[in-house]
């Protein structure tokens, strides 16, 4: 098995609605790390979610929920850290207000 360090999020400012930022595709990938920095002057709220194959975002795979972060806060999120995705999961997630708080993730692919 190879396994290859890479990004799994570019940095992108998250979307106040549910969206997908991440694919698992062909590949075994897991998460090392994820950072969200509030680029605002007010606190905002972040969700993410790990989702099955062909599945959504509920509750019964949430894994933060409206974490708060301060103004100007860079959180690491560390409920994310270590968790395994297999082909076709997803790393889906939102903020409370669109464009304001800025996602980066990165970790490994196995193939």
């Amino acid at each position: 098995m190879a396994t290859t360090p890479t990004v799994l999020i570019s940095a992108l400012q998250l979307a106040n609605s549910v969206a997908t930022l991440y694919t698992a595709t062909n590949v075994k990938a897991r998460i090392d790390k994820l950072t969200c920095t509030n680029e605002d002057t007010v606190a905002h709220t972040i969700t993410f979610h790990i989702v099955a194959s062909g599945g959504s975002a509920s509750a019964s795979n949430r894994i933060i929920y409206a974490k708060s972060l301060a103004a100007g806060e860079c959180y690491t999120c560390p409920e994310m850290i270590g968790h395994w995705m297999t082909n076709g999961m997803t790393i889906q997630g939102f903020a409370d207000t669109a464009s304001m708080v800025t996602a980066r993730a990165s970790g490994i692919e196995a193939t």
